[in-house]
């Protein structure tokens, strides 16, 4: 059981318990004038006649409810509505605009609160979820609320990713509640644990064991493996079984994540002989011979590894079948064209060897477990940045982008991602060329009918008049798509359109902005701008990839993204079967840090940077 499914079943077993209060109202509502107060003597009562509740009262029913009987009345039917639209899997938009209309200032029951605490953290508003949970421990709860209460304080943390805090936490409910945790609660505490505890550095793990004992050894202990030999795939397995060995008597086994189990068994991909299908000739073969130089500079040959460079521009499928069996390849890496990647799939022959495809293609099932994807999808900066704007509670972010078909394509995604999870659209605006660029960002920001108004101002009153153009202020951020040269462009005409009485607005970007080699006056003119790029691109994070790439390569952005995709490509295939049962677990890679989703794709998270007086700083928690 997944985290999110033990997650699930517990959230479900809350909506049955709190079914109870609002049932009886529906009941009575339907043979009155009017609805009925819940009063606590009759809760009791209302868990009997749970039963009665019909299966068609949906979230929509309850928004119907919530209507009829107004804001303060309908506050517990619009509760029930959230927690339906979510098991009816609504998008985060719909359940927000559910939210819009209960009062989180008002003091419900415990149970009401609990329900909404749960909702919030599913729509990712985890700051009212911590301030209604900081508000219920104020008062003296009832001591069967006491679990539910410690576990929703360690799901607010882990919501945060505040990993520390998290795995105190839940140590101090396993230290204080042994006999009082359920099934459930003690999967849904180690599954917790399990998460973030492998995400905590080294030097902070013995805390926990001085502070909680042997209850808390053998988590360290298994988080360290994870950490120090994950990425050796002969030494992996050895040290899990030991581990395993060790804490044989571990009390809590039976309720560890099934995570923990599979990793003893699983046995990593350590393939001495590895094939790379690249189109080393033709429009691509620059890109091409740049991946193939990041691969082959991150192979050891010291372990007699053997790696065969097949052209797939002049061989054929039949062809390159052939080899493959001939020379007994273990894992393919590769092709790295769309329509290639296709066509390989039908191959009965390539199906039965374990393969990394260097792009994503759109599958409506992923039914080969062993066929994974693995590309530099700029769709992924945009998620993260849809991702960022929420968690920081931007509003009304507005979008400018490059008309081209790069610069639609990402601007769909962002709309399309805004829209979900807020279920509003964005404001949007194109620019064709350089030079419409300030055009665009007049009328986005609405100065252009500001500069009318002051025209038609001076001409009743005279020139003499001193007038200022105002800027539309229901904007709080502006995200760019466009490259370094139109960023370039882009940025001053904001910091000069912005009205004097509008506070500065905050700029971010994706990595198509960054240039290396940049100069301090180039980086001067986009100071403040924030922008998500590769770790290796902005900090040299290793040394010796860095050496190897200035003797076979120039210095170019693009190239040097690609010479990371290769040399990654090579540090993922031992790692792939254990990313596949560590879901959401990273690791540090030259293009990001790297997970594998459940569709057998690697998902980049990229580090966020911001230009300040003539320098780049990277930034681990962005502050505005």
């Amino acid at each position: 059981m997944t985290l999110g499914q033990t997650t699930k079943l517990i959230f479900g077993n809350w909506l049955r318990l709190t079914q109870l209060s609002i049932c009886m109202v529906i009941i009575v509502g339907c043979s009155s004038s009017g609805p009925s107060k819940v009063t606590k003597s009759n809760e009791g009562k209302q868990s009997q006649e749970q039963a009665v509740v019909s299966p068609d009262y949906n979230s929509e029913y309850f928004i119907n409810k919530a209507d009829e009987v107004g804001i303060t009345q309908g506050r517990q039917y619009r509760i029930k509505a959230a927690e339906l639209a979510i098991q009816e899997q609504h998008s985060i938009g719909y359940i927000k605009k559910i939210l819009l209309n209960i009062d989180l200032e008002v003091f419900g029951s415990i149970d009401d609160d609990i329900s909404l605490i749960k909702i919030l953290l599913h729509v990712k508003n985890n700051q009212d979820a911590g301030r209604i949970l900081e508000r219920l421990k104020q008062g003296v709860l009832p001591v069967q609320y006491q679990v539910p209460m410690w576990l929703l304080t360690a799901q607010v943390s882990s919501y945060n990713d505040q990993h520390i805090d998290t795995v105190r936490t839940l140590f101090r409910i396993k230290e204080l509640y042994p006999e009082r945790l359920t099934s459930l609660d003690k999967l849904l505490v180690n599954e917790l644990i399990w998460k973030h505890i492998v995400q905590i550095p080294a030097s902070s793990l013995n805390k926990f064991v001085q502070d909680f004992g042997s209850q808390a050894a053998s988590w360290v202990q298994l988080a360290k493996i994870v950490q120090n030999y994950i990425g050796a795939p002969s030494q992996f397995p050895i040290e899990l079984k030991r581990w395993h060995k060790n804490y044989a008597s571990f009390n809590d086994y039976e309720y560890l994540p099934d995570q923990i189990k599979q990793l003893i068994s699983v046995q990593p991909y350590a393939p001495k002989k590895m094939a790379l299908l690249l189109p080393l000739t033709g429009s691509i073969a620059t890109q091409a011979k740049t991946i193939r130089n990041g691969f082959l500079a991150n192979v050891d040959f010291d372990d007699n590894i053997e790696v065969i460079v097949l052209n797939t521009e002049t061989e054929t499928l039949e062809s390159i079948e052939k080899q493959l069996i001939d020379q007994n390849i273990e894992f393919i890496v590769g092709p790295l064209k769309k329509e290639k990647i296709t066509e390989f799939q039908k191959s009965e022959v390539l199906k039965n060897i374990p393969t990394l495809y260097l792009n994503s293609i759109e599958l409506e099932q992923y039914e080969n477990q062993e066929q994974y994807y693995f590309s530099l999808a700029p769709e992924d900066e945009i998620n993260q940045a849809v991702e960022y704007f929420i968690s920081k509670r931007i509003e009304y972010p507005a979008l400018i982008y490059a008309d081209n078909s790069l610069g639609r394509r990402l601007a769909e995604q962002f709309e399309q991602q805004w829209l979900f999870h807020t279920d509003k659209k964005i404001e949007t605006i194109a620019f064709k060329n350089k030079s419409k660029l300030g055009i665009a960002v007049k009328n986005l920001l609405d100065v252009n009918h500001s500069e009318r108004r002051v025209k038609e101002m001076e001409k009743l009153f005279g020139s003499q008049l001193k007038a200022e153009n105002r800027s539309r202020n229901d904007i709080d951020a502006i995200y760019v798509i466009a490259n370094s040269q139109q960023t370039r462009l882009i940025k001053p005409f904001f910091d000069t359109n912005v009205s004097v009485f509008n506070k500065l607005l905050p700029i971010y970007a994706s990595s198509r902005s960054y240039l290396i080699g940049e100069t301090s006056s180039q980086k001067r003119d986009l100071n403040d701008l924030t922008f998500t790029e590769m770790p290796w691109l902005v900090k040299d994070t290793n040394k010796q990839a860095t050496d190897i790439y200035l003797q076979v390569s120039e210095n170019h952005t693009q190239l040097k993204k690609l010479f990371a995709f290769g040399y990654d490509a090579k540090q993922l295939i031992p790692l792939l079967k254990q990313l596949k049962i560590l879901t959401g677990l990273e690791v540090e890679g030259l293009t990001g840090k790297l997970s594998l989703n459940k569709q057998n794709t690697i998902k980049r998270y990229l580090d966020w940077s911001r230009y300040q007086q003539g320098k780049i700083v990277v930034l681990k928690k962005l502050t505005q």
